[in-house]
């Protein structure tokens, strides 16, 4: 490992080190191995969030946002529409981001093929969609053969991979997806919206859209809140997670069980354990998402670290 690299992984380790002497053990890390591999999977999970604040460093080509050119990135595309003033087209290209995920392989082929019409029709921006969504809905059918083939069209990325590739359940997806995003006019007047209900703090915020996105299509709790962290790792609305949202989990649900409990099957109840989960975030201070994504990640092989991309 480089300085840096070694300097983090002996701060997290010393953290997790005062955590157990200040709340008790984590049973789930009594071999070294364990533990080990529970701090590597928080240094790739903070890699992962990091890699959004190095954007502002770099110079991007217009090509990554084509999603007809083997460049295409939405994220990357995003941020360039948040600099050039564009936000709502930058908030949807996060949704589409969101939807098909960046697949470990085939990266973001099928977020591409979706969004530039498999090659044969418009590109469905913001502006393009609201103008015409039934031609966006034949558009998949259409196409509907080649969806249901991964390797034409691309695969779901981890997060995402039980969604539907059925046309009508995309449709429906984006259906809900734009009057939610738009419902007020502009995203940033849906957020005003919340804040003068909740109060301009950033974790109720972000609570009051988790909640409400979840009566997205396809839009559960995983789906809520990859779209929501980083739309405020994007400085797209002022939100933060004040929880990690362990209630409905599946993979951290395990994960935390394991880690506390020492079972990925103890029998405790969900927000118990939550209250427990966010307060070792508390205590690390390394973000509600990193820890929420580093922990699932490490449950699927606790004692060997392995590198999830996708």
């Amino acid at each position: 490992m480089v300085r840096a690299c070694i300097e983090r992984y002996n701060e997290l380790s010393g953290a997790l080190d005062d955590y157990q002497q200040a709340h008790g053990e984590l049973l789930g890390l009594r071999s070294n191995a364990a533990k080990d591999t529970l701090v590597q999977q928080m240094i790739a999970s903070l890699r992962r969030t990091e890699y959004i604040r190095f954007l502002d460093h770099k110079v991007h080509s217009p090509r990554r946002s084509d999603p007809h050119d083997a460049m295409f990135d939405p994220l990357i595309a995003a941020h360039m529409l948040r600099n050039e003033g564009h936000l709502d087209e930058a908030v949807w290209h996060v949704f589409l981001a969101t939807q098909f995920g960046k697949h470990a392989v085939d990266g973001w082929k099928l977020c591409a093929n979706i969004f530039g019409s498999f090659g044969q029709g418009p590109i469905w921006t913001k502006e393009e969609y609201a103008k015409r969504p039934l031609e966006f809905e034949t558009m998949l059918n259409e196409n509907s053969q080649y969806l249901q083939v991964a390797e034409r069209a691309g695969r779901y990325s981890n997060h995402r991979q039980y969604v539907s590739r059925k046309p009508d359940n995309i449709s429906k997806t984006f259906r809900e997806a734009y009057v939610w995003l738009f419902q007020y006019g502009s995203f940033a007047d849906h957020v005003r919206d919340v804040h003068r209900r909740q109060g301009q703090e950033p974790a109720g915020a972000f609570d009051e859209l988790y909640h409400s996105m979840r009566t997205v299509h396809s839009y559960g709790r995983l789906g809520a809140f990859d779209f929501l962290t980083m739309i405020g790792k994007l400085e797209l609305a002022p939100i933060l997670p004040g929880s990690t949202y362990l209630v409905g989990a599946t993979g951290p649900l395990r994960g935390a069980r394991l880690l506390f409990h020492g079972a990925t099957d103890f029998p405790i109840k969900e927000r118990e354990l939550q209250i427990h989960f966010d307060r070792l975030d508390d205590f690390l201070n390394i973000g509600k998402q990193p820890l929420e994504d580093s922990v699932c990640n490490w449950q699927k092989n606790p004692e060997k670290f392995v590198h999830f991309r996708g």
